[in-house]
């Protein structure tokens, strides 16, 4: 599956996208104009948004949309915008999607306030829906994000990453919004239990498989990402390409590599493509991809019982893309 493909699913349901976007930029909009002129810049710099594509296609195969779907929609992309802004400014990240970020091209206390303003009124607009259950499903996201990312950074210290804490890691950091964005379109339409379980363990391992392709990016410096090739090794995140890579390679090599990187203080470009070059040696993007096909097709396999549709084979599309994406 391509980009173009992506684009057809947006084409589908594109009213209702337009609903999600226009509701976003309107509860967002604030009287004091440097926040406008800030969100203005976030609003044209716009990803692809996969998770609210994820949560309306699951509202379509579940039952129909209707304005708790495009709120929980909304939500899912203003959580998500909100820990880039902060992952920024921890990161120390220039560059996102082959643009500046807010915390480059205006201020880190900009990138921090931001993220919390779009966190802020992400929950407000969940309150204002005097729902409890949809509540339930964001705020447990957002507290394993946070979980997540303050694990990682232990991690990152002590440089004794698992495979397993890996996993522990993408889950929290990824996985979780990805099936609160799931869980909660699947029960905005009405679906029972059942569905919302198998809508929640396909979100699952759908946010594995998205996280674990975006770690392999990071190894391939051949794909025109709009990330920069090595930059989770300077920032001393260890993830599956290299300790697969280590798994492989022979302990001397491995306990080398790890030791420079661990006694450096600022990796840089050099230590950066020796990395790089090792994890491609080892085979360690070839593995990890061999784990993330395996996670692509749980996603799919977690479908079944849930009625055909046209909306279910998006669905199983979309799986099939984050397998396979190479942009």
């Amino acid at each position: 599956m391509n980009n173009m493909d992506l684009s057809k699913i947006q084409r589908l349901i594109g009213e209702d996208f337009d609903k999600v976007n226009s509701l976003i930029k309107r509860n967002l909009e604030s009287e004091v104009e440097y926040l406008n002129t800030i969100n203005s810049y976030l609003f044209h710099q716009k990803g692809k948004q996969i998770r609210p594509l994820l949560s309306l296609v699951t509202a379509k195969a579940c039952g129909e949309i209707n304005d708790l779907t495009i709120c929980c929609a909304a939500v899912s992309e203003m959580v998500h915008t909100a820990t880039l802004l902060h992952d920024d400014v921890a990161d120390n990240s220039a560059v996102r999607r082959g643009a500046p970020t807010v915390h480059n091209k205006f201020s880190p206390a900009s990138s921090i306030l931001m993220g919390d303003f779009w966190l802020a009124k992400a929950l407000s607009l969940l309150v204002k829906q005097k729902n409890t259950r949809i509540l339930d499903f964001f705020t447990a996201a957002v507290e394993e994000l946070t979980e997540g990312e303050l694990f990682q950074m232990q991690k990152a210290l002590k440089l004794d990453t698992t495979e397993n804490d890996y996993l522990s890691i993408i889950t929290r950091k990824t996985s979780s919004l990805f099936v609160a964005t799931a869980g909660s379109s699947a029960y905005s339409a009405g679906a029972d239990e059942i569905t919302i379980e198998k809508m929640s363990r396909y979100a699952y391992n759908l946010g594995i498989a998205f996280q674990i392709r975006d770690d392999i990016f990071d190894y391939t410096p051949n794909y025109n990402t709009g990330k920069n090739t090595g930059s989770d090794i300077r920032e001393k995140k260890i993830t599956l390409p290299l300790i697969y890579a280590f798994k492989k390679a022979n302990h001397k090599e491995s306990d080398e590599l790890l030791k420079i990187i661990k006694e450096t203080k600022m990796v840089d470009d050099v230590l950066a493509n020796k990395t790089i070059d090792f994890v491609n040696c080892n085979n360690g993007t070839v593995l990890a991809q061999e784990t993330l096909s395996k996670y692509s097709q749980m996603a799919i396999d977690s479908l079944t019982g849930i009625k055909e549709s046209m909306f279910k084979d998006e669905l199983v599309e979309i799986a099939v893309y984050v397998g396979t994406r190479v942009i």
